[in-house]
């Protein structure tokens, strides 16, 4: 063998190839692109990445095929339906909404309106009971007329329907 032989003569142009500091497997293309060799090797059938074929496979062009897959993915974001990533944000928002109520309904901060409404009427119809009761406690502990205690009535009655009235 001569010592002045180039890689190409010696190797053969195909064998070259292989050894060229451009080309890489699809296991190392992988690395750089953050996908599996077999991801790398269906995109490149889908025509998405250019390989070369090589002896006992493809190889990889480094440069080449991190630019064009940076493209494909830029592409593929232009391409995204506007009205689908509005729906999706959406539902993100809603669903956001929903882990944040139950949140504070565990911490104890909401309760169910149901409950609350009856808590409120249970309370305002004793409310209720213990006004309308004060004309005949202060008539039997003050000793009233009638025409007076039913002055303070008339009058607590008048102020409760105001209010209900409100």
């Amino acid at each position: 063998m001569n010592p002045q032989m180039s890689v190409d003569e010696i190797l053969g142009p195909d064998l070259a190839a292989v050894e060229s500091p451009d080309l890489v497997s699809a296991a190392e293309l992988g690395e750089w692109l953050g996908l599996t060799s077999g991801r790398v090797n269906q995109i490149s059938r889908d025509g998405i990445l250019p390989r070369q074929s090589i002896p006992g496979g493809y190889g990889f062009n480094l440069k080449e095929c991190v630019r064009t897959y940076a493209e494909y993915l830029r592409s593929r974001k232009a391409q995204t339906d506007p009205e689908l990533a509005a729906e999706k944000l959406r539902l993100t928002k809603a669903q956001a909404d929903r882990a944040e109520q139950q949140a504070a309904k565990d911490r104890g901060e909401l309760l169910p309106a149901v409950a609350v409404a009856k808590t409120w009427t249970s309370t305002l119809t004793d409310l209720r009971a213990a006004f309308l009761a004060i004309p005949e406690r202060l008539a039997s502990d003050l000793s009233l007329d009638p025409a007076t205690t039913q002055a303070v009535d008339a009058e607590i009655r008048t102020t409760l329907e105001t209010l209900a009235d409100d």
